[in-house]
């Protein structure tokens, strides 16, 4: 879990903006996914923290956006920010609950992969790792790599119903 951990933080902290609280997400991630049920043990582990983590880092940095805005002067004809805006900034239920089952789907697609073509896709995606480096700790070719990585692809496309 340790290892895990620290790959959670790193990757945060590649994606973070100046800010410096890519400890604080970790560990939000970890809660919410263990409040949710989930088992570290389980093959998609990996890849859903890693999206709650890139979730809720996404959540903060909005949050801090409309802080900013709600600390300039406000504009009464500004119907789309500010204390007097109509539409609310929040997603809609229904959208909240399709996110959930397309991040679900998304997870059971990534579940089903071969092994390889799972291992491809996952250091490729959530460690930023080149095809080389994957290709390296696989010990696999580049070419097959790249063979792995559009196999997912297409999986995934297939289970959106693309």
């Amino acid at each position: 879990m340790n290892g895990l951990r620290a790959d959670l933080v790193a990757y945060l902290r590649r994606k973070d903006r100046g800010g410096e609280e890519a400890e604080d997400v970790a560990q939000e991630a970890f809660a919410r996914f263990h409040r949710a049920g989930h088992d570290l043990a389980a093959a998609d582990a990996r890849p859903l923290l890693f999206v709650i983590a890139k979730n809720i880092q996404l959540d903060r940095w909005k949050a801090a956006a409309r802080e900013t805005r709600r600390s300039l002067p406000d504009d009464v004809y500004d119907l789309d920010s500010g204390p007097y805006a109509l539409a609310s900034a929040a997603p809609r239920a229904d959208q909240q609950l399709i996110d959930r089952q397309n991040l679900a789907a998304a997870a059971a697609a990534i579940r089903a992969l071969p092994p390889k073509t799972r291992d491809a896709f996952l250091l490729h995606r959530f460690e930023n790792l080149t095809y080389r480096q994957i290709a390296a700790r696989l010990g696999i070719s580049v070419s097959m790599v790249e063979k792995h990585i559009a196999e997912a692809l297409r999986q995934l496309k297939m289970s959106r119903g693309d």
